[in-house]
């Protein structure tokens, strides 16, 4: 029976049991290599714990292989990053002491695919196996070595491969904690709940490039994306945002296919070239493609045309530019904010053959950085290749630059170690190694200390989750220069999210001064020490006070001067006057609260005036905003919904274009359910205007003050000679009507207690149809 945990899960279990038993048999022990040592697919050590790696130590293969090409930097340097900080850790007597990390690191060869079948190896442990019926040949029974239990994963790199990778840890509760993939849809904690990253989300990369865009002027672009979610979800989180802030215009959005077949990025180039003035290209794709782009690009010989912006996929890696320097030049990118790890490019330079046989990969890198066969079988006749020595060392007889991301690895790894290390303390405390509580460890559990982690990583930046996993938001913003014949990414500035800036400057301060409760007996002396009575206080001084309240009074009084500013504005579109009195009000509050609280600083009864004075003003002013602000809405939608409804608006556009129009301003012969009709042109512009058609070009105007209830209209030449209303009778025009003037301007007709529309006449033969907007009454 299922119990507790349902059919799906042993429908899962059931599903990975076939899927394992197609990936390999077990091997029994004395077939296999021994503990500890590599295996022919994954790099093993041991440990009291064990994490796992996923890197992408090749690239995709081709002609139906599975890995391709060795990737010396994205594979190789970051893989070493986490040898090298487990090293640390194992050796660390502070952190996880007397526990030892191991590991189990597996090849993704950047596919997603792969890396599923690979990640397989992570939950063997937690599968049940029973071999109580298998039998070895001679009849007795096999000795099986049960796999190591992982409790959870540094990786992937690729945000597809962690997409597929984080649907199955997720179903065994294995943590994971990627180190490079930053597409938005990992940051859906619905469905990746055990995923976090020590990098950044595209939502902030892709405000970041928006930035850059507007900044370098290019108002006209096209956005190239590797299939996928990482290219796609980029992709779209740019033209969102570049929506959202505008002044962008995309004109065109091309994808590169996830099995690009030949000739299809000559394809993507002359694609490009349709919008030939759409230079300035956008490209969240992976390295592979990248460089496959400005191959193409090259071969099209279109070096110079383009003005590439790339992601944090491009950095400032060498490999997708290696050789294509002319094409890549002046390129833009973007990588998250890091600095170069110099304990790593100690440890990675005295790597040698003989001090790295735990890296099962590491010959073929030898091979492939000092371009050398370690085999002397493998040389070729006419080849030119040489046969390495083993004494070649990394960054004398080769070239060295550590990779972007070797950073965040070790932050990654770090991360689960600062986790792992509360957990035991709250779980074991004073015991020495793993106690039962955590053997094995609890993946939900480990989950929760992971994403309460809060320490400086290896580079100084603060390490730091949010309820999704993700990292804040910190970029730098590289270009690629060419200059003498050698090319670099220059650093040209930095991008970071300033939504956290004031959350920043009050934990620097918090930092630098921090404030401390005391015990104050100044004000309670007594002569009998035995009734003395002390004041728990906070020993913050009155400048600190006043800085502290310096930010809302600066909202304050910003919020007040555009309340006066916007006074006279009209009210059908905004609320301009409840604001006005309850900024006034408050200004005066506080006003107050300055001089009786810092004035009576050395008043016997200070503690008495001070707590009075600052409740009352915080009370006051809260509800001053309250009662002025919120209390009416509250009261209409309680008490009169039917006033809840939006105000109807009056277009000047409208207006003018309807007196224009005259010939064509024709009346509807139906009316609307709430009594109104509407002309067929007001319709269109879906402005209702209770003003009639005239004889000229313009004769009518709507006015911008409309307080008095009633609609001012101006006459275009003198003032009004004569007037009729509805019931055909001619009257001459009141004095008070065409005595409203305006410096400059043309008479006012002020329509107050006119029962009816009018049929008006200046003295040029001007002939207009006017109307009061009382609601009552119907436009003719």
């Amino acid at each position: 029976m299922p119990g507790k945990r349902g059919w799906g899960w042993w429908w899962a279990r059931l599903l990975l049991c076939l899927l394992l038993s197609l990936s390999g048999p077990w091997v029994p022990s004395s077939l296999g290599k021994p503990k500890g040592h590599p295996q022919m697919n994954s790099i093993r050590i041991d440990g009291d714990i064990t994490l796992g790696g996923l890197f992408p130590v090749h690239g995709r293969g081709s002609e139906g292989k599975a890995c391709g090409e060795l990737k010396k930097e994205k594979g190789i340097h970051r893989l070493e990053a986490m040898l090298f900080a487990l090293d640390r850790i194992n050796n660390d007597p502070d952190l996880l002491p007397n526990i030892t990390l191991g590991a189990r690191i597996l090849d993704t060869c950047s596919r997603d695919t792969h890396a599923l079948e690979q990640s397989l190896t992570f939950v063997q442990a937690l599968i049940e196996k029973d071999g109580t019926e298998v039998r070895c040949g001679s009849g007795g029974p096999p000795i099986i070595t049960k796999p190591e239990r992982v409790v959870g994963v540094i990786g992937a790199s690729g945000s597809s491969v962690s997409i597929m990778v984080a649907n199955i840890l997720r179903l065994f509760k294995i943590p994971q904690i990627s180190y490079a993939s930053t597409a938005p849809d990992l940051s859906d904690n619905s469905r990746y709940d055990f995923f976090s990253r020590v990098v950044p989300s595209d939502t902030y990369q892709a405000q970041a490039m928006v930035d850059i865009v507007r900044a370098l002027k290019w108002n006209y672009v096209s956005t190239l994306a590797s299939e996928g979610s990482y290219g796609e979800s980029g992709v779209e989180a740019f033209v969102q945002k570049s929506r959202e802030d505008g002044g962008v215009c995309i004109a065109q959005s091309v994808k590169i296919p996830r099995e690009p077949k030949p000739g299809e990025f000559d394809k993507i180039i002359r694609r490009l070239l349709e919008t030939s003035n759409a230079r300035a290209v956008i490209i969240f794709a992976n390295e592979d493609d990248i460089r496959r782009v400005l191959e193409a690009a090259r071969k099209a010989n279109q070096t110079g045309h383009f003005f590439w912006m790339g992601s944090d996929s491009w950095g400032s890696k060498i490999a997708p530019v290696l050789h294509l320097e002319e094409v890549a030049e002046g390129a833009v990118t973007i990588l998250p904010k890091r600095m170069s790890v110099r304990g790593f490019d100690r440890y990675f330079s005295s790597r040698t053959l003989d001090n790295n046989r735990r890296n099962i990969w590491f010959a073929e890198f030898w091979e492939d950085n000092f371009h050398c066969k370690l085999s002397r079988h493998a040389l070729k006749k006419g080849s030119h290749v040489k046969k390495c020595t083993s004494r070649e060392r990394i960054g004398q007889d080769s070239a060295y630059e550590q990779e972007g991301k070797v950073q965040f690895v070790i932050d990654a790894v770090y991360a689960m170690g600062h986790a792992l290390h509360a957990m035991h303390r709250d779980l074991c405390p004073g015991r020495v190694g793993l106690c039962p509580r955590m053997d094995p460890v609890d993946g939900t559990q480990l989950l929760k200390y992971i994403r309460s982690v809060n320490f400086s990583g290896i580079a100084g930046n603060p390490v730091t989750f949010n309820e999704n996993g993700d990292a804040p938001g910190r970029y730098d913003i590289y270009q690629y220069q060419l200059r003498n014949g050698s090319a670099e990414y220059k650093v040209i500035g930095s991008w970071t999210d300033h939504l956290h800036l004031r959350l920043l400057g009050i934990c620097v301060w918090f930092v630098v001064d921090p404030s401390h409760s005391v015990v104050d007996f100044q004000d309670q002396r007594t002569l009998d020490p035995r009734f003395a009575r002390g004041v728990l206080k906070c020993d913050i001084s009155d400048l600190s006070l006043i800085c502290l309240l310096g930010y809302s009074m600066l909202l304050m009084v910003t919020c007040t001067v555009y309340a006066i500013k916007t006074r006279g504005v009209p009210e059908t579109f905004n609320e301009a006057k409840p604001i006005g009195f309850t900024m006034y009000t408050t200004c005066i509050v506080w006003l107050a609260f300055i001089p009786i609280f810092f004035g009576t600083s050395q008043s016997a009864d200070k503690l008495y005036i001070q707590t009075t004075t600052l409740t009352v003003s915080v009370s006051l002013s809260a509800s001053v905003s309250l009662g002025m602000l919120y209390m009416p809405k509250v009261y209409i939608i309680l008490f009169h919904p039917e006033q809840n409804v939006p105000k109807r608006k009056r277009s000047l556009k409208a207006v003018v274009t309807a007196a224009t129009m005259s010939n064509k301003f024709t009346q509807k012969g139906s009316f609307r359910p709430n009594g109104e009709a509407k002309s067929e042109l007001c319709e269109n512009l879906e402005a209702p205007v209770y003003l009639a058609s005239s004889t000229t070009t313009p004769p009518l105007m709507d006015t911008p003050d409309d307080s008095v209830g009633h609609t001012l209209h101006q006459m275009t030449s003198g003032s009004l000679q004569s007037c009729s209303s509805s019931q055909s009778t001619s009257f001459p025009v009141p004095t008070a009507w065409g005595s409203l003037q305006m410096p400059g301007r043309h008479p006012w007709l002020h329509l107050a207690d006119v029962p009816s529309f009018l049929s008006c006449q200046d003295p040029d033969g001007v002939k207009a149809v006017l109307w009061p907007r009382a609601p009552a009454l119907s436009p003719v």
